[in-house]
C-alpha cells in the first residue's frame, strides 16, 4: 500500500473518531436539554414557530412533543417585544399557553435571545403557576371578606337605629289609617321594605360578628338529614324530590356543628330557590384524599340541583359579597359559607350548566376519632 492511500485511511479514521466524539457530545447535551426541570422552548421570531422543545413541555401541556415542534405560539410575540425593549439579556414574564383540549394554562416564562448559525432565536423556559394564581385569588378573596366584615359591622349599626325609628313611625301611621283607605296599601308596602332592610342588616351583622365556635366531631351523615327537616315547610310549595347518597363509614370533621349546619342550609336553600316548580336535589357524601400521594383524607359533600343553573359570566362573581340575581336575596349566603369553610381549612367549588343545574362541592379535612 502506498503512502498516499495510507494517509487517506488515517485521515478517514481520524474523521470517524471526531464524528463519534461529536455524536457523544450532542447526545450528552441533548440528554440535559430533554431532562431539564422546566419546559424549554426554542422559538423562531416573526413566524413564532417552535423549532425545538423538550419532554417536560409535553408533560406540561399534555400534547405530544412531535405536535409541539412546528406549532405556532403567537403569545411569544409579546415576549419578543419585551426582550427587544429590555436592557437585561433575560426577561421574566407570564403568559397563557393552550394545553390539551385548548385549556388555558398560566405559565411563568424566563426568556432570552440566542444566536445560532447567524440566526436570532428565542430560548424560553416555562413553569406552571396556575395553582399559585388560584392561591393568590383565594388570598385576595379572603382579604376582601375580612375588610367587608369590618366595614359592614359599622354600616349595619349606623342603619339599625334610624331604621327602628322608621319602622315605629310607620306602625303608628298604620294604626291611625282606616282599613278601607287606599293609603294603607302604601304604608304596608313601606313596612315590608323596612322588614327586608332589617333582615339584610341582621344577616350582615351575623356575617361580620365573630363568635367563639364550639368545636366538636361533626358527622355529616347525621347532620344532613337533621338539616333537611328544616326545609320541609319551605319547599312544600314546590315539587322537589330529595335524593340522599351517603357513604357508609364516612369520617367526621372537627368543626362547629351550627356553622356546618349553616353551610348546608345556605347551599340547600340556594338549590331549592334555583328550581322553579319541580325538580330534584341530590346530596352525596364521600371521602377523598386531599392530594395525590397524601394519606390525609377529606370529607366531601356535593349538593346538586336540576334548577336554572348559573350563567357563565356570573360564576366568577357568586362568592362576591352582595352579588345576587334573586329579587329577595342578600348576596351574603355564599360568602358566609366560604368564610366558614376557610376557618376549618375547607374549600368550596361549583360547576353549573345554564338551564340544566348546579353542583356545589364542599371539602373539609377528615378527623378520625381516637
Amino acid at each position: 500500500m502506498d503512502r498516499d492511500n495510507l494517509n487517506k485511511i488515517i485521515d478517514v479514521k481520524d474523521l470517524v473518531e471526531e464524528l463519534e466524539i461529536l455524536r457523544k457530545k450532542l447526545s450528552f447535551y441533548k440528554t440535559f436539554f430533554d431532562n431539564t426541570s422546566e419546559a424549554l422552548f426554542i422559538v423562531e421570531p416573526e413566524s413564532w414557530e417552535v423549532v425545538e422543545t423538550n419532554d417536560i413541555s409535553s408533560n406540561l401541556l399534555g400534547i405530544p412533543k412531535e405536535e409541539i415542534i412546528g406549532s405556532i405560539i403567537p403569545q411569544f410575540k409579546r415576549i419578543f417585544k419585551l426582550l427587544k425593549k429590555s436592557n437585561s439579556p433575560v426577561i421574566l414574564s407570564e403568559m397563557s399557553l393552550d394545553a390539551a383540549d385548548n385549556t388555558p394554562l398560566m405559565v411563568e416564562v424566563t426568556a432570552r435571545f440566542i444566536n445560532y448559525n447567524g440566526k436570532q432565536l428565542i430560548q424560553a423556559t416555562a413553569r406552571d403557576v396556575s395553582e399559585q394564581h388560584q392561591l393568590t385569588d383565594k388570598l385576595v378573596q379572603a382579604d376582601k371578606l375580612v375588610l367587608l366584615g369590618q366595614l359592614t359591622a359599622s354600616v349595619a349599626h349606623e342603619i339599625r337605629n334610624p331604621l327602628a325609628a322608621v319602622n315605629l313611625n310607620l306602625q303608628i301611621i298604620q294604626r291611625k289609617i282606616p282599613t278601607e283607605s287606599p293609603e294603607l296599601t302604601f304604608v304596608k308596602t313601606a313596612l315590608q321594605g323596612v322588614e327586608r332592610i332589617n333582615r339584610i342588616v341582621e344577616v350582615t351583622l351575623n356575617f361580620s360578628r365573630s363568635s367563639s365556635p364550639d368545636i366538636q366531631f361533626v358527622d355529616f351523615n347525621k347532620l344532613i338529614p337533621a338539616t333537611m327537616e328544616l326545609f320541609s315547610s319551605a319547599v312544600k310549595r314546590k315539587k322537589i324530590d330529595f335524593i340522599l347518597n351517603l357513604e357508609d363509614g364516612l369520617p367526621s370533621v372537627y368543626a362547629d356543628y351550627k356553622q356546618m349546619q349553616q353551610v348546608l342550609i345556605n347551599l340547600i336553600k340556594n338549590a331549592a330557590d334555583a328550581i322553579n316548580k319541580q325538580g330534584t336535589i341530590t346530596i352525596k357524601t364521600y371521602s377523598d384524599k386531599l392530594s395525590k400521594g397524601n394519606e390525609e383524607q377529606s370529607v366531601v359533600v356535593s349538593i346538586s340541583d336540576t334548577g336554572v343553573g348559573i350563567a357563565p359570566e356570573d360564576l366568577p362573581k357568586i362568592f362576591n359579597p352582595f352579588f345576587t340575581r334573586k329579587e329577595e336575596g342578600t348576596g351574603l349566603g355564599l360568602p358566609i359559607t366560604q368564610r366558614i369553610l376557610h376557618q376549618y381549612r375547607g374549600s368550596i367549588d361549583v360547576e353549573s350548566v345554564l338551564g340544566e343545574g348546579t353542583t356545589f362541592y364542599i371539602k373539609l379535612p377528615a378527623k378520625i376519632k381516637n
